[in-house]
């Protein structure tokens, strides 16, 4: 437990008790906090909240040293939980995000009397907008590590005095970007959070931005002609119909889920057009497209990450969105994600260029280019020591069909911590979801209570094997359940009962 001690109090209110002579501190109203201050901070707005849905609370907006906005939500006195959590944001960022806000199994941690608080990281624009960062070395530190750090921080200062009373647990929650940002604080600054939650987590930016340039090369090789990709709907239609009719009963359940992507032995050279090309094959530029996306960036013969693994090639949200999907989907000129984010990171984080030309990059450089922002933005130090030292905790979640941050490259960051210490599962562990997109979606159940997972960690000493995970449909009903198991283990039928059912489920390890 990771007390935070009211050692400085500006406005907290000291009551003298009749005749004791003993000094009580009360808390603040949410008025009160107008007036309160500290050096580097500025509120922009202090209001009481009532909102239809959700518990009443004190809303606290402001900046952190002039640049990096927050937003802190404050439940009233007799509903905060002792807690604070704090939520990441996602892509670029660029306006305050808050994932410990967002819907999941068990109430977001507002509904649940957390403390918790948001940031734009230091910078205003669109989650794939990165034109902030030119020639802007303050913007990137904020964006990198600093302003996560200091976000959490001010909050911490700022909810000690308000409720006159030190926080109890401190948590991280995020996802994509903000899965980063948890890897961030595991790394960098250990003491800030008794338990953190990285999901699905983007920890390896120029990397990933390499996979992504060398995927979008053969997706669409003629920058002027954005319209038509080479990989088509019916290309991917091909590759989920024939990837689920070998793999998809290895779990003994024919679902349409991929229980463990690995072990499903294809290769997309079967579906080689071997005469005209039709709806039933893979040309060449189509089969050369598909095998970079499968088999992650390569420089030189050399693989520098992972590709993605097989699953969610026709789920919308999926393949289409990430990948392949083509026009001005996402602005002028923006076919899909990769292409948003792999051009906007090459351009602005690592070679200050508008004019970078995606389609002639050709990676001779590549070590030296990316070595500056690597530093900065990415978050690969295995050594977990201050982290396990200090008593902290973390989990890892990915979802197996995830078409925006690969899930093996998660594994391989996960099995290189533990390359180097045997013990990681004393402190850390990883889950994966069979048939989730990115962050959530896709057929698999996707709805988890992470708080309560991290939380029985921390407080009581309960380390997760499993953690159940189900499908809520429009009208809030769980239409599936599944356990998730703790790596490397994995979901398999038990030969009885409900399929549909997280209990008709055994975690083991493969063979």
């Amino acid at each position: 437990m990771r007390l935070v001690q009211a050692t400085a109090l500006p406005l907290v209110v000291i009551l003298t008790a009749c005749g004791s002579g003993n000094d009580v501190t009360t808390a603040l109203s949410c008025s009160d906090l107008t007036d309160w201050s500290s050096p580097g901070i500025a509120f922009a707005s202090v209001e009481e909240a009532f909102p239809e849905e959700g518990p009443a609370h004190c809303k606290v907006a402001g900046t952190i040293d002039g640049t990096i906005r927050f937003e802190l939500l404050l439940p009233m006195a007799d509903d905060w939980n002792e807690r604070f959590v704090m939520g990441g944001g996602g892509g670029f960022v660029g306006s305050v995000e808050n994932s410990a806000l967002a819907p999941m199994s068990g109430g977001n941690a507002l509904e649940r009397g957390f403390a918790t608080v948001g940031t734009d990281t230091g910078h205003t624009g669109t989650a794939i907008d990165a034109s902030w960062a030119l020639d802007n070395e303050e913007a990137e530190v904020n964006f990198g590590h600093r302003a996560i750090h200091r976000t959490t921080e001010v909050a911490k200062e700022i909810i000690v005095d308000y409720y006159a009373h030190p926080i109890e647990y401190s948590y991280f929650i995020g996802c994509s970007r903000g899965g980063g940002q948890a890897m961030i604080e595991a790394q960098r600054y250990p003491d800030d959070y008794d338990g953190i939650v990285a999901m699905a987590p983007a920890y390896s930016w120029p990397r990933l931005g390499t996979g992504f340039l060398q995927i979008e090369q053969r997706v669409y090789p003629n920058p002027a002609d954005l319209s038509e990709p080479v990989i088509t709907d019916e290309n991917r239609a091909l590759l989920e119909r024939e990837i689920l009719s070998r793999c998809d009963a290895s779990d003994g359940v024919e679902d349409g889920l991929l229980t463990d992507p690995r072990t499903c032995d294809f290769d997309p050279a079967d579906l080689a057009c071997s005469g005209a090309a039709d709806f039933s094959c893979l040309t060449a530029n189509q089969l050369e497209a598909v095998r970079a996306i499968y088999s992650g960036p390569e420089i030189d013969g050399q693989q520098v990450f992972a590709g993605f693994p097989f699953g969610g090639e026709n789920d919308p949200g999926g393949w289409d969105t990430w990948i392949t999907g083509g026009g001005d989907r996402f602005g002028p000129g923006i076919p899909n994600l990769h292409w948003a984010f792999g051009t906007e990171m090459f351009k602005y984080l690592i070679f200050d260029d508008p004019d970078f030309d995606y389609s002639r990059y050709d990676f001779a450089n590549w070590e030296s280019d990316i070595a500056a922002a690597d530093r900065l933005l990415s978050a690969v130090e295995t050594d977990l020591s201050g982290l396990r030292d200090s008593g902290g905790k973390l989990l890892f979640w990915h979802g197996w069909s995830d078409p925006a941050l690969t899930a093996l490259g998660t594994i391989d960051y996960y099995e290189a911590v533990e390359a180097r210490d045997p013990q990681v599962r004393d402190y850390s562990r990883l889950f994966l979801a069979p048939g989730v997109l990115h962050c959530g979606g896709g057929p698999g159940p996707d709805r988890v209570d992470y708080l309560s997972a991290i939380g029985g960690w921390v407080e009581d000493g309960q380390a997760p094997d499993r953690l159940l995970a189900q499908k809520i449909d429009e009208e809030g009903q769980v239409t599936v359940s599944r356990p998730l198991c703790s790596f490397p283990q994995i979901a398999v039928y038990n030969g009885s009962g409900d399929t549909s059912s997280a209990a008709s489920f055994d975690c083991e390890v493969p063979e």
